[in-house]
C-alpha cells in the first residue's frame, strides 16, 4: 500500500540554533523531543470516501519510537506517541505546541509521521490526520502549518526535524502508500517548498514516485532501512555517531536495491546539510575519543587498553563516568590517568612520585575530585601548603592528613 497522495516527503525544518555564554557559565544539556503518529485506519464519514487503511504506518510509528527511546542508539528525553485514532488533527497540534513550548534554543523536536499525504488545492503538501476528511482540507495539516504552530510556539528556538514515510505522488497502486481521490482527474501542480528556515529536507521517494510498504520487510520500505541506520549500521567512519547524511546515505542504497527487485521503484532524495547527529553508540563515541588520546601521545596503550576494559561493564569509575559524560575534558582524563587516579588504570612511570601519592588518594575515593585538582596544582606549582608538603614527605600520616582535610584544616583545600 502507498503512503502518498502526492510528493514524497521528509523535512529537517531549521528553527536557527545560536546563543552565547558568558565564561564560567555551565552551557544546558541540549534536549531532543520527539512527536511519532502513526495511522494506518482512517475515520469512516456518512457519503463521503473513505482514506483506504495501510498495513504497517502504526507498526512503523512504534518501531521508530522504540529506537528513539533507546539510549543506545536515540538522544530523546521525552517521546510522544500518537497512533490511529489518537492522531486527530486537534491531537497532533496539540502536541506539537507542548513540547515546542518546553524547546530552548539548544533543543531539537523530532516529528515522525507515518500515513497518508496529500496535496491540497495550493499544491502544499498536507498530512492526514485519522480524522482527515478527503473532501474538506480544513481537516487537513499542511507542512507549512505544522512549521508555523512549532516555530511560534518555541518563539523561534531549537530545531525541527521532521520525517515523513509518506509521499504525494497521487498515483493509487495496490501495496504502495498513495491514493487517487475518486472522480478527481486534474492534479494540483506540487508547490514549490518554502525553504526558508530549513536546513534539510529528506524525502523518501523521488518527485513522482510512491513510498511503498512491504510484507517481506513488515514494514514501510524507508523506514525500515532508516531503523537499521539509526541502530547503528549507518556509522560509516565508526566513530560512534550517525548523522543524517549517514542514515540517508545506508538507507537510501538499500530502499532503491529492495524496491528495484520488487518492480516497485523508490528513491530516498536528501537536500541540504547532512551534519545532524540522528542518534548514537555511547561505547564506540568513547572508544573514539580514547583512541584520539592515544594517537597523540597523552595516554599509552597499556592505559587505553585498561580505559577501554571499563567501557564494557556498567560500574565505572566516577571520574571517567564524568569524562564519558562530558563534564571532564581530555586534558582531566589525563592527568587523573597519569596521577594513577583511575582504578586499574596504570600510573604514568615517569609522573611525579608526589602526584601519584595524590592519585591514590583519590582512586581510593579518599578525596574528592575537586580536592584532587587543588592538591595536584600545589604540586605542579611548588606553592604546596605546610600539611600538604608534610604529607607528601611522610612527615604527616595519611590518616591525620585526611582528617586535617575533611575538617577543612588544610590551607588552600576545599574540606
Amino acid at each position: 500500500m502507498q503512503r502518498c497522495w502526492g510528493r514524497p516527503i521528509a523535512w529537517l525544518v531549521g528553527l536557527g540554533v545560536g546563543c552565547w555564554f558568558g565564561l564560567g557559565q555551565p552551557i544546558p544539556k541540549p534536549e531532543t523531543y520527539a512527536l511519532v503518529i502513526g495511522v494506518n485506519n482512517y475515520r469512516p464519514y456518512p457519503e463521503t470516501p473513505t482514506l483506504p487503511p495501510l498495513s504497517y504506518a502504526e507498526s512503523d510509528a512504534r518501531k521508530m519510537a522504540q529506537a528513539l527511546r533507546d539510549s543506545d542508539k536515540g538522544q530523546v528525553s521525552k517521546v510522544r506517541v500518537l497512533l490511529d485514532t489518537e492522531a486527530s488533527k486537534t491531537a497532533i497540534e496539540a502536541e506539537l505546541r507542548d513540547l515546542a513550548r518546553r524547546m530552548r534554543v539548544s533543543d531539537t523536536l523530532i516529528v515522525y509521521y507515518s500515513g497518508h499525504g496529500m496535496l491540497n488545492h495550493l499544491g502544499q503538501a498536507t498530512l492526514m490526520p485519522s480524522d482527515a476528511k478527503i473532501n474538506d482540507e480544513e481537516t487537513w495539516l499542511p507542512l507549512d502549518g505544522l512549521r508555523e504552530q512549532v516555530r511560534k510556539a518555541s518563539q523561534g528556538r531549537g530545531r525541527l526535524i521532521l520525517i515523513l514515510d509518506a509521499c504525494f505522488s497521487g498515483q493509487s497502486q495496490a501495496g504502495s502508500r498513495s491514493f487517487t481521490m475518486p472522480g478527481r482527474k486534474d492534479f494540483p501542480k506540487p508547490q514549490k517548498l518554502d525553504m526558508s528556515g530549513v536546513d534539510v529536507l529528506l524525502a523518501s521517494s523521488a518527485d513522482s514516485e510512491p513510498s511503498w510498504e512491504d510484507a517481506e520487510l513488515g514494514g514501510g520500505i524507508f523506514t525500515a532501512y532508516l531503523l537499521e541506520a539509526i541502530s547503528g549500521k549507518a556509522d560509516e567512519n565508526g566513530d560512534g555517531y550517525v548523522t543524517i547524511g549517514e542514515a540517508y546515505r545506508y538507507a537510501a542504497v538499500r530502499v532503491e536495491a529492495f524496491s528495484s527487485r520488487k518492480g516497485t521503484p523508490q528513491t530516498p532524495k536528501l537536500y541540504g546539510p547532512d551534519d545532524y547527529t540522528l542518534a548514537l553508540n555511547p561505547v564506540a563515541v568513547a572508544l573514539s575519543r580514547l583512541a584520539n588520546l592515544k594517537l597523540s601521545g597523552h595516554i599509552n596503550g597499556e592505559q587505553f587498553d585498561a580505559l577501554a576494559d571499563w567501557l564494557e561493564v556498567k560500574r565505572q569509575p566516577d571520574d571517567l563516568k564524568l569524562y564519558l559524560a562530558g563534564a571532564l575534558t581530555g586534558g582531566q582524563l589525563v592527568n587523573l590517568v597519569r596521577a594513577g587516579a583511575i582504578p586499574r588504570v596504570p600510573a604514568q612511570t615517569s609522573i611525579d612520585r608526589r602526584l601519584q601519592k595524590i592519585g591514590s588518594l583519590r582512586r581510593e575515593g579518599k578525596i574528592r575530585l575537586e580536592q584532587f585538582w587543588v592538591l595536584s596544582q600545589m604540586i605542579q606549582t611548588g606553592k604546596a601548603a605546610p600539611d600538604v608538603s608534610d604529607y607528601l614527605a611522610g612527615r604527616l600520616s595519611e590518616a591525620k592528613f585526611l582528617q586535617r582535610l575533611r575538617s577543612g584544616a588544610v590551607r588552600g583545600v576545599p574540606r
